[in-house]
């Protein structure tokens, strides 16, 4: 985290999804990286419409992450070839999704696609009826046209039939020679997605510059509800564990190896790379995985705050589908009240409207270096630090408080480390070896490249700015850090 005493500390919200692909490939090298910016950071706001959205900074905006985080429910090896979409490597944050430009087909089409490691299907707009958003507005007030595909135009689509093995609905079909039916629930309310499995080619480039295509089997959604009416969802890649995920189908088809990380810095910048395995000088711990929780879960054997350490043991999942860390008591309780011990800073009473229990006011006489630190001791004995536990927001009268970002998790049996604990890390999430791993980044050194021209051109992203020097003075001050946390749904296919 860095202090700064001129500016005010932005948390930025992010959609994408982390879960477990269990396919695997022996000898593939390739990755695939996107960088990541958060819609309320300066540089995609410039671009994309964030109207009707909270004012950063301020209660009511974390307050609406926070909602829509209890809605969903649930540095790399120099020696690794990377691998983007053939559009590019940039995303771009959309309405708390993140977004890639992703062209799928033949003529090859755009679609402004959020990552989506916490459910497993990739689906796009597709016959649409009316339930489709076609339009994004930016802050200028421009429309943008979204694609919507149409498999009677791609001469590479053809139909996955219920006989396919990646057809999960065939007790819905009729006949084994039907259309595969899907249907996606996500547990934010109402939000679901249905339609028919397809199969087309995604168009991929190297850092080299070539071309690189692979088929991918994904859902044509005739029809999206709920939180898709109210965001403009051009599509979700799922990154999940089942054979019908993205990475497990590029690791398949030997385009990428069965790894992937995702990077979270500073600004609102970050990247996700498929095929990269991380490196040597990473620490690890192994997964947990079992039929109950198929996530990236992972034990924790104890934790400290500042100088107090608790030795308890349980599990938790990395989720970056998650905009914050949620933990089941007594962990909740042993954390927060042992953090609030070491705080010097007075304690603004519990409000109603604040999503976070444990908040602080800001005065001159406040300290970043008393600040207690927060570390996690994995199974296996390598320590994970916290960076970033904590946010800073405006008050209503013009004052400034501090909250630490942790929530009780009460409408779930597991814990999640959210995206905030995260930040300045590269994230692998290796499925050949079966670890986490984890590094200290700041994200600028993935591989940026710019692919061909598809049917339409989308709008291009703007550029990011460097993170700003870490300010020398020990006053506790606004910070001028966008971190990033990503609001996911865990889906499910309905049988």
């Amino acid at each position: 985290m860095v202090w700064s005493s001129s500016a005010k500390m932005t948390w930025i919200f992010q959609f994408g999804f982390c879960v477990l692909s269990l396919g695997w490939a022996s000898s593939v090298s390739g990755s695939f990286s996107y960088e990541i910016h958060h819609r309320f950071s300066k540089q995609v706001k410039t671009v994309l419409g964030g109207h009707g959205l909270p004012e950063m900074g301020t209660l009511e905006y974390y307050t609406a992450l926070v909602h829509h985080d209890r809605g969903r429910r649930l540095t790399s090896n120099n020696n690794q070839t990377t691998v983007s979409f053939a559009q590019g490597n940039s995303t771009q944050e959309i309405s708390f999704l993140h977004f890639a430009n992703v062209t799928v087909g033949t003529p090859a089409q755009w679609f402004l696609v959020a990552l989506d490691t916490g459910s497993h299907l990739f689906w796009l707009p597709c016959n649409c009826n009316s339930s489709c958003v076609r339009n994004m507005e930016t802050d200028q007030g421009e429309k943008i046209k979204l694609n919507i595909y149409e498999p009677s135009i791609s001469t590479t689509s053809s139909k996955v039939l219920c006989n396919s093995t990646l057809c999960s609905s065939r007790n819905r079909c009729v006949s084994p020679l039907n259309d595969c039916p899907y249907r996606i629930q996500y547990l934010s309310p109402g939000s679901r997605s249905t339609g028919v499995l397809v199969e087309d080619v995604i168009h991929m480039r190297t850092e080299e510059g070539e071309a690189k295509e692979s088929r991918i089997t994904f859902g044509c959604s005739e029809s999206q509800l709920g939180l898709f009416q109210e965001v403009a969802v051009n599509g979700i890649m799922g990154l999940g564990v089942a054979d019908v995920a993205v990475p497990t189908m590029l690791a398949e088809a030997g385009v990428a190896s069965n790894s992937f990380s995702m990077c979270f810095g500073l600004n609102g910048k970050g990247t996700i790379s498929f095929g990269d395995k991380g490196s040597s000088d990473q620490l690890e711990t192994p997964f947990t995985l079992t039929p109950y929780l198929p996530f990236y879960d992972v034990s924790i054997t104890k934790f400290k705050v500042g100088s107090v350490t608790v030795e308890t043991e349980f599990s938790a999942i990395f989720d970056s589908g998650t905009a914050v860390t949620w933990l089941l008591e007594p962990y909740y309780t042993s954390l927060t009240t042992n953090y609030d011990l070491h705080v010097t800073d007075r304690r603004i009473p519990a409000r109603v409207k604040s999503p976070f229990e444990f908040c602080y006011i800001i005065t001159p006489a406040s300290d970043v270096k008393k600040l207690p630190s927060i570390s996690f001791e994995m199974k296996g004995g390598a320590i994970y630090d916290v960076f970033s536990p904590i946010l800073v927001f405006d008050t209503s009268d013009g004052g400034e408080v501090y909250c630490l970002a942790v929530l009780k998790q009460v409408n779930a049996d597991f814990n999640i480390i959210g995206q905030n604990f995260m930040t300045n890390y590269r994230i692998v999430h290796d499925r050949e070896r079966m670890i986490l791993g984890w590094k200290e980044s700041d994200c600028n050194d993935e591989n940026r490249v710019t692919g061909p021209n598809a049917s339409v051109k989308p709008p291009p992203l703007p550029p990011t700015p460097s993170p700003k020097p870490r300010n020398p003075s020990t006053r506790l001050s606004p910070v001028a850090v966008s971190s990033l946390f990503i609001i996911s749904f865990i889906s499910f296919v309905c049988l």
